[in-house]
């Protein structure tokens, strides 16, 4: 059931705390579940935090020493999801969320969250989910060190693309202004994100800008179809893509923007989406092919036979929603 506070939540902390969050994690997911880790341990829980994917190189500096990326339920005395809107989307390391017979309880801020835990806190209205765990530790009365504060400004940053997209209200700011006073390092969160990029993976970005650019619907709608290929020439891992998509979206004229990319299963491809106009919902994109996530940024999966079959789908998809 979803709650108006964070009381039931607090009441679902019980023993050995496992905070986990979705697969294929972003800034935010980082963030948020990391700051968990250390709100929870620094205010007399006993908390793990589990990875089971791998992280961005940019962010794995946020992460702690003891992060898990195998997890022994038996061990726990309740589980806390955080950033994480469907089951589907949960990074539990090979179980399934019906397996957690566990107190569940569950912090978001997607608007299409799906209630899989037994009690759930969902802000559709906070930029990100470090908003969210921000305003729980306000509820607690926890103290914000700055390596708390400093993660959940990761959150916030990383979310609202640096205060760049829609989702950058007065309130995301008077957040971030009072974790910065709290003592983030705004400085390092800025770097990491934006200012680290490896001589590699801006060779890899440039060649799949030249030769892997594509655009339909009069170039409303602009795509990059990422290979295994082109990987493999510049030595990326594909889990440090994440950002690619801006590099689309900042087009002029592109209204959707997207970045497909192959998995480890023949025919099986993530999809990011990103919108630009709030009148087209890239979210309802999403939520047909096997996703989700907020109405101007989401994420899905297509499975297709090829990838030219997978970018297809997508474009029929695309077209019925701009034809809107």
């Amino acid at each position: 059931m979803k709650v108006s506070d964070f009381q039931p939540i607090l009441e679902r902390l019980q023993g050995r705390v496992l905070i986990v969050t979705h697969e294929r994690p972003d800034g935010d997911a980082v963030g948020s579940a990391t700051a968990l880790w250390h709100l929870l341990n620094g205010n007399g829980y006993d908390a793990d935090v589990l990875f089971p994917d791998e992280v961005p190189d940019a962010y794995l500096c946020f992460l702690p020493e003891t992060a898990l990326k195998t997890a022994d339920l038996s061990r726990y005395g309740s589980v806390l999801s955080v950033d994480a809107s469907t089951p589907k989307r949960l990074g539990l390391g090979g179980l399934q969320p019906e397996q957690i017979k566990l107190p569940f309880a569950a912090l978001d801020h997607h608007p299409d969250h799906v209630e899989f835990a037994q009690v759930t806190y969902v802000d559709s209205t906070a930029c990100s989910a470090a908003e969210v765990v921000y305003d729980l530790a306000k509820f607690a009365n926890w103290a914000i060190t700055p390596e708390t504060a400093t993660r959940l400004l990761l959150g916030v940053v990383t979310d609202s693309g640096c205060f760049r997209f829609d989702n950058t209200t007065p309130r995301a700011l008077r957040v971030s202004a009072d974790l910065i006073e709290a003592g983030a390092d705004r400085h390092f969160v800025i770097d990491r994100a934006y200012f680290s990029k490896p001589f590699n993976m801006a060779q890899f970005e440039a060649e799949l800008f030249c030769k892997s650019l594509r655009t339909a619907l009069d170039g409303s709608f602009a795509w990059f179809m990422i290979t295994n290929e082109l990987l493999k020439k510049y030595d990326v891992n594909i889990r440090n893509t994440e950002n690619l998509i801006e590099n689309v979206r900042g087009i002029e004229g592109v209204t959707v923007a997207a970045v497909i990319k192959p998995t480890a299963n023949p025919g099986i491809f993530k999809v990011s989406l990103r919108s630009k106009d709030p009148a087209v919902s890239v979210g309802k994109v999403a939520r047909r092919l096997n996703g989700g996530g907020h109405e101007m940024a989401a994420g899905c999966t297509i499975f297709a036979k090829s990838a030219e079959n997978a970018e297809d789908i997508l474009l029929n998809h695309v077209a019925m929603e701009l034809k809107k």
